[in-house]
């Protein structure tokens, strides 16, 4: 039991640890019970002034699935980026301690906003203006708009 006790500890001060930025890599980065690094931002989208739905199985899906490069990261079946229901949660699993970024998850989604007009991104209520090179971090609040029109 006291085994138990300490290792339920010991996950919870990972994930309260301070996230911060070094080199390409997460310094302290919430990992889970597997070992992996997992972390998730929250992403809204707007498409021409009107709250949608961010698609369930973003990098789990194959018509979900564009861009394969970062496979090796992930767990089998699964991008390092992806999403499994239609919340809007982000879901960073990954078995490399390494920067991810939008850009990668709308590569793997194979969103390609050079389509739309008025393309407009925020984190945490900040624009972002080169948001393909936005490195995601635990609880961003991220807003993605853009304008068919």
């Amino acid at each position: 039991m006291a085994i138990v006790i300490a290792i339920g500890i010991a996950v919870f001060m990972t994930y309260q640890q301070p996230k911060t930025l070094t080199g390409n890599a997460y310094t302290n980065p919430p990992m889970d019970s597997m070992g992996m690094m997992h972390f998730h931002p929250q992403l809204t989208l707007v498409i021409d002034g009107k709250p949608a739905t961010v698609p369930a199985q973003i990098g789990i899906d194959p018509q979900m699935w564009q861009d394969h490069l970062l496979d090796s990261y992930g767990m089998q079946g699964m991008a390092p980026l992806h999403t499994h229901d239609t919340s809007g949660t982000i879901h960073v699993e990954s078995y490399a301690n390494r920067y991810y970024t939008f850009g990668q998850l709308l590569d793997i989604w194979g969103l390609d906003l050079s389509a739309y007009k008025q393309v407009t991104i925020t984190v945490n209520d900040q624009p972002v203006s080169d948001f393909q090179n936005y490195v995601l971090h635990d609880g961003d609040k991220i807003i993605l708009s853009f304008s068919t029109k």
